[in-house]
């Protein structure tokens, strides 16, 4: 308990000099304090940023395990706790250099991301309005005949060991197009169509898939649709051929039994350049 109590004392004491040097060191400075304040805003900004690019994807609970073991490591070395900081210091130099493999997948798409912005595209929206136009009408037609579909849209992460499982079309994105791959007689009806841009690049395509016990009631289209989309940054429309409910899985986890209006708002939020629409759930 008096280790504890030292420990805390003593960050506490780092803590305050660091604070003192900073002010002194900025007083001798000819930096002004608006300009430190505006600096501590870009880098809180930045940092938001990254975390908001990087929400809801796997590096988050990665970030926060790496997090994890430097608060720890830091307490074994303040407790003296010799055993514990060996074995730390060790693990911490490894993951160092395992740090751009771990996240070699989150950081290309970061990067990827950040090139996408809004701000950096400037001819993306009649495009994805055409995309999202005829992904609801064929969703509409495919619900109301119950007819099975899987229906993927790429985002960032590439796709190409599931497009390479099917036929390659890179046809023109058409809800015929779509409708008529979908029919029961027809030789690709039972895989996924994987869209990339506003292009069509395969269909037949086989998905992975989850067996989690949370998954079990759902069939084998949701089940890919879930795992692919815990997988990777892909949106998933789902079909069912029982009874022609409407399902879309992001992330991991699935809406089931949407509505159309539902559909239609999730792809124009996910889909369109944001600060070119001003989207209300109300209106299409």
């Amino acid at each position: 308990m008096e280790s504890i109590g030292n420990f805390l004392a003593g960050l506490i004491i780092n803590v305050g000099g660091f604070a003192s040097d900073f002010w002194q060191n900025l007083a001798y400075s000819n930096v002004s304090i608006w300009m430190v304040l505006l600096d501590i805003l870009l880098v809180s900004m930045i940092i938001y940023y990254l975390f908001s690019l990087l929400k809801g994807s796997r590096s988050i609970s990665i970030l926060l395990g790496l997090i994890f073991i430097l608060i720890v490591f830091s307490i074994s070395k303040a407790l003296n706790l010799l055993t514990l900081g060996w074995l730390l210091d060790r693990a911490l130099t490894v993951l160092l250099v395992a740090i751009p493999v771990i996240f070699q997948p989150e950081l290309r798409m970061t990067l990827e991301k950040l090139g996408n912005r809004p701000f950096f595209n400037f001819s993306k929206t009649a495009r994805v309005d055409y995309l999202i136009n005829e992904l609801v009408e064929t969703t509409d037609y495919l619900s109301k005949y119950k007819i099975g579909a899987l229906i993927v849209i790429k985002n960032v992460t590439p796709l190409k060991e599931y497009i390479e499982t099917g036929t390659v079309l890179n046809a023109d994105i058409s809800k015929h197009l779509l409708i008529s791959i979908f029919q029961n007689k027809s030789p690709l009806h039972d895989g996924a169509v994987i869209i990339e841009n506003d292009k069509i690049v395969s269909a037949g395509s086989t998905l992975p898939t989850t067996f989690t016990d949370k998954n079990k009631a759902y069939g084998t289209r949701h089940k890919a649709a879930i795992a692919l989309s815990e997988q990777t940054d892909a949106y998933v429309i789902v079909i069912s051929e029982e009874r022609g409910f409407i399902s879309f899985a992001k992330d991991g986890k699935l809406e089931y039994n949407l509505d159309l209006a539902t559909l239609q708002y999730n792809l124009n939020y996910l889909l369109k350049p944001k600060n070119n629409e001003n989207i209300s759930k109300s209106g299409a």
